[in-house]
């Protein structure tokens, strides 16, 4: 079921593959999420501020995981809407974190909170 603080969403249940995915990000823990993902995942990740990246593999997705974990002291995604149609799932996301370290023009210890959305195909359950 979806919840979102401030803007409303759509109850939907998720696959429950996503549903862990999104509850493993949240906790930063980097194995459960790579667990989540197959063996030839292509992530990119595109930001409007130019820093886009994309990682192919499992292997690359979790050293990345493993990393991101320590950039943030706190990080939190929350659905606000998803679509689920058969195996592709979309979710908008309202994220929030405090990044650790110095990145880029975030500053370390100073809140942020970004918009954004995630693209996903389910394969194997």
């Amino acid at each position: 079921m979806l919840r979102a603080s401030g803007r409303r969403a759509i109850a939907v249940t998720l696959p429950a593959i996503i549903q862990s995915y999104i509850d493993a990000y949240n906790r930063k823990d980097a194995a459960v999420l790579a667990a989540c993902v197959s063996d030839d995942i292509v992530f990119e990740n595109v930001s409007n501020s130019g820093q886009s990246m994309k990682i192919e593999g499992r292997a690359a997705f979790a050293e990345l995981a493993e990393q991101a974990a320590t950039m943030f002291t706190t990080r939190h995604q929350t659905i606000t809407n998803a679509v689920v149609d058969g195996d592709r799932v979309a979710v908008e996301v309202d994220w929030t974190g405090t990044p650790a370290v110095d990145l880029g023009p975030m500053k370390a210890g100073e809140p942020i909170a970004m918009r954004g959305a995630s693209f996903m195909t389910i394969r194997g359950g």
